[in-house]
């Protein structure tokens, strides 16, 4: 637990201020900036779109407890407790950190997005840590190629979690 309290979080207040931008480089994660607040927890949550993607949420804490929620197209419908490792929640914190902002950032919809198909899911993602929040909301609709690299980190975010059996095959 210690070694993931002293994980540096890094701002990502560009993004507020950056419009469609994420990181403000898409290849890769932030480097430099100033150290973000700590992250205690996260709630991820995706969306519904023109087909069976799974919809549901999960939020999970730094101590490794965490609540499933399946609303549809999941294997498990309802609510479910989990515990993660340490390790585990590291992990899925690690890959939404260089994305995730103070403050809020919605990357959805043609007011917003350059390019925008909507028939894709979302995925709404709000964190909380001992001196601020933040909210990203990005549409896997709104500028794709700009933003593969942000659609790959919270697409891939969740199989850091001992959820895949709730979700289900896809």
């Amino acid at each position: 637990m210690r070694a993931m309290r002293s994980m540096g979080w890094m701002t990502a207040a560009a993004l507020a201020l950056s419009g469609c931008a994420t990181t403000g480089r898409e290849s890769g994660p932030q480097t430099g900036g100033t150290a973000a607040p700590q992250i205690d927890r996260v709630t991820y949550a995706t969306t519904p779109c023109h087909g069976t993607c799974p919809v549901y949420t999960v939020t999970i804490s730094l101590d490794g407890a965490g609540v499933f929620t399946g609303d549809r197209h999941t294997a498990a419908i309802g609510e479910r407790r989990f515990t993660a490792t340490q390790q585990q929640v590291a992990e899925f914190f690690g890959r939404l950190q260089p994305y995730l902002p103070v403050g809020e950032l919605r990357l959805t919809g043609p007011d917003t997005c350059k390019t925008y198909a909507s028939d894709l899911p979302s995925a709404d993602v709000t964190w909380t840590g001992q001196n601020s929040a933040g909210h990203l909301v990005y549409d896997y609709g709104c500028d794709r190629d700009a933003h593969r690299t942000l659609a790959e980190a919270l697409r891939s975010a969740p199989q850091a979690l001992p959820i895949a059996a709730l979700i289900g095959e896809r």
